[in-house]
C-alpha cells in the first residue's frame, strides 16, 4: 500500500517515523550512546526500527486514543517492551501515526508477538478484534538508522515537530548519495545549527533506494525561517547545491510531523503509560 515515506498510489500522506523515522527512537541517545560522546563522529551504531503506520477512523480517533492509553501501551509494558514512539501528521493526510520501536535485531520476530506474549493466544485475539474497530489500514517497515550520515541532536529530550524527507535514489548512485551527504549536507545542518538532522534507509516494507531523512524543529517559526541550505548558502547556493543532487536523487517528498508525548512511552520515565 506504502512506502516508509506513507505514500498511497504515489501521493504522500504522511507521518514517520520514522521514520523516520524514524520516530524519535532515532535521535534520542541511547545510555551507551552517551558514554560513547567521545567517539568520532559517524561511529555510533546503527540500529533496526519497526515501524507501523496507522490509518485511525475519524469518527473513532478519541475512542482509539483511550484505548491506546489503556489497554496498548499497559499491555506492550507487560509484554517487555520498554519504549515506543509516536509521530502524527500535522502538514499531510489527518488520523494517521506512525509507531517507531527498536528492534535488537529481525529474530526477534520469530519469538511470539507481544500481545501473545503479554495476554496469552485468546486474550492476543480479542484484543486485535478490538482494535481493528478502530483502524482503517496499516502497514509495518523495517528500517536501519544511518549515523555516518546523520548529525545527532544533542538532547535527549524529543523535538516537537520534524520536517520528514522521502528520497528516492537512482539505480547504482546510492554510494553517490551518501557521499553527497557527507561532504555537501552534514555542514550545512551544522552550520545553520540545526537541531538534528537523521537519516534512515529503508530495509523492508518498502523502496529499497528511499532514504528517509528528519530535521528536527522546536517550532512553526523554525519552518518561517527556511531550508538550512537557504539560510547558509542563499537562494542562489541552495539552487546550485539541488542541482548538485540531479541525477541522483529522482524523487523527494517533504511532510511535517509532530511528536505525540501521549501516544509515546519510555519505561522508567515520566512519559510511560500510567
Amino acid at each position: 500500500m506504502r512506502r516508509l515515506s506513507f505514500r498511497r498510489s504515489g501521493g504522500i500522506v504522511s507521518v514517520l517515523g520514522v521514520a523516520l523515522w524514524l520516530g524519535y527512537a532515532v535521535s534520542a541517545q541511547t545510555p551507551a550512546q552517551k558514554s560513547a560522546e567521545t567517539k568520532p563522529e559517524g561511529a555510533a551504531t546503527p540500529q533496526l526500527l519497526a515501524v507501523n503506520v496507522v490509518h485511525v477512523k475519524p469518527d473513532m480517533a478519541l475512542e482509539w486514543e483511550e484505548f491506546q492509553k489503556k489497554e496498548t501501551i499497559p499491555t506492550l509494558q507487560k509484554a517487555g517492551i520498554r519504549q515506543r514512539d509516536a509521530w502524527r501528521t500535522v502538514f499531510g493526510e489527518n488520523y494517521e501515526v506512525a509507531f517507531v520501536t527498536q528492534m535488537a535485531n529481525l529474530a526477534v520476530r520469530d519469538a511470539p508477538n507481544p500481545m501473545v506474549k503479554a495476554l496469552g493466544e485468546e486474550g492476543a485475539r480479542a484484543y486485535a478484534a478490538k482494535n481493528r474497530r478502530f483502524i482503517a489500514s496499516s502497514r509495518s517497515f523495517v528500517i536501519r538508522t544511518r549515523p555516518d550520515l546523520s548529525y545527532a541532536p544533542t538532547s535527549s529530550e524529543p523535538p516537537r515537530l520534524a520536517v520528514l524527507s522521502s528520497l528516492s535514489i537512482a539505480p547504482g548512485r546510492i554510494t553517490d548519495y551518501e557521499n553527497h551527504v557527507k561532504t555537501d549536507v552534514l555542514p550545512i545542518q551544522k552550520k545553520a545549527q540545526s537541531l538534528g538532522y537523521l537519516v534512515s534507509q529503508t530495509i523492508f516494507g518498502g523502496d529499497g533506494n528511499e532514504f528517509v531523512t528528519l530535521t528536527l524543529v522546536n517550532s512553526f517559526a523554525d519552518l518561517d525561517k527556511g531550508p538550512a541550505a537557504v539560510r547558509v548558502l542563499g537562494a542562489e547556493g541552495a539552487a546550485k547545491l539541488s542541482a548538485k543532487a540531479s541525477g541522483i536523487v529522482t524523487r523527494s517528498e517533504r511532510i511535517v510531523i509532530r511528536y505525540d508525548p501521549e501516544l509515546s512511552f519510555k519505561v522508567g520515565t515520566s512519559t510511560a503509560a500510567k
